[in-house]
């Protein structure tokens, strides 16, 4: 039996074939749970722009952040669950859609000057474009992002805090350069969870893999959805 130098454990050509094709299996596993979530949040924003439910996310944004916050929680903790990983992962994302409903509908409307449906449409291209290439790029050169991971925890747990701050200061320049940070934090991201996902495979279940794909794609539109209606304003 042929063995690679060096090591201690024996690896036929079988084998090295069989965890190559466990890994594209996982691959593939997260990527369609990512594009279910995609869907399920359309699917969430559509529901409530076209019923009241808008109006009650416009009215209740506490309830809405709790309901956000909560089913994001639950998804994350039932990953690990085989019944329940997928239908919890589906909800939150649900839920999301609904949450992010009141800016869609506002600008879907032209409440915001200057905006219009184009502008969800401008910013769901760009978002795309910028996710499938950041995507590209770490599948293409395989380099290891996971270095990044404390920075950008950092500079996220600061941008929380400084949103927080512009709730009571309402600073339209403090908004858009909020904004601009989040655009490149989140494209961080993108790079270190995409890197986790092809150098830990079967480490991360593929739900909860699939979860932070979504919420760095989420916050991603919703920065540049503000950066675009910013500019037309």
């Amino acid at each position: 039996m042929d063995r690679y130098p060096g090591s201690a454990y024996s690896f036929t050509p079988e084998a090295v074939s069989l965890a190559g094709e466990a890994r594209l299996a996982y691959i593939r596993k997260v990527y369609t749970y990512f594009a279910l979530g995609i869907a399920g949040g359309v699917v969430g924003s559509l529901i409530a722009m076209n019923t009241s439910l808008v109006f009650f996310a416009i009215q209740h944004p506490f309830i809405g952040l709790i309901a956000f916050l909560g089913m994001a929680i639950f998804a994350s903790a039932s990953a690990g669950n085989p019944s329940r990983a997928v239908p919890t992962l589906i909800g939150f994302t649900f839920v999301s859609g609904i949450i992010i409903s009141p800016t869609l509908y506002a600008i879907a409307h032209g409440f915001i000057r200057g905006t219009g449906v184009a502008v969800i449409y401008d910013a769901l291209f760009l978002t795309s474009l910028v996710f499938g290439a950041l995507t590209a790029y770490v599948f293409i050169t395989k380099k290891d992002f996971s270095y990044m991971g404390a920075s950008l925890m950092i500079g996220l747990f600061m941008v929380i805090g400084v949103s927080l701050v512009n709730l009571f200061v309402q600073s339209t320049t403090m908004d858009l350069a909020l904004s601009s940070i989040i655009v490149i934090l989140f494209s961080g991201f993108i790079l270190y969870d995409t890197s986790r996902i092809l150098k830990n495979a079967h480490e991360i279940p593929p739900t909860l893999a699939a979860l932070n794909l979504y919420l760095d794609f989420l916050n991603l539109f919703m920065a540049i959805l503000r950066l675009l209606s910013r500019n037309r304003d």
